[in-house]
């Protein structure tokens, strides 16, 4: 096989897939990640079933990257003895602020998240007037 050319790439439909566009799409959903004990590590990759490389190739490399440079692929969650003592204000203001974090640099590469943040924090500020 071949890579294939920007020129193919571009013509393929954002439904294709976020990774295969050529340009810039903002803060992606990519999968999730658990942690187990001895450094036991299960992660997931939204859209791209067993085949990853192939068509998740954007966030295939940046898992990668981090993997190798040993970082954290997103902030630490609190533990789940300290979510269970809060109060449901402070559970939700723990949320926006993983959330916010997460979807900025480091996690997220610079220049992309700002947009995305803004709005984000408009829908939290929005559902807490709810």
């Amino acid at each position: 096989h071949t890579a294939a050319s920007m020129e193919l790439i571009a013509e393929k439909s954002a439904m294709f897939g976020p990774d295969l566009l050529t340009v810039p799409t903002g803060a992606q959903f990519g999968g999730e990640y658990v942690n187990y004990e001895n450094g036991l590590s299960f992660m997931t990759v939204h859209g791209s079933g067993h085949m990853v490389p192939m068509f998740r190739p954007q966030a295939s490399l940046a898992f990668i990257e981090k993997v190798l440079k040993r970082e954290l692929l997103s902030p630490l969650m609190p533990s789940n003895h300290t979510l269970v003592e809060m109060t449901d204000d402070e559970f939700e203001d723990t949320i926006k602020t993983w959330t916010v974090g997460a979807m900025g640099p480091p996690y997220v590469g610079a220049g992309v998240a700002p947009k995305s943040l803004k709005k984000l924090e408009g829908d939290f500020d929005e559902a807490k007037t709810e």
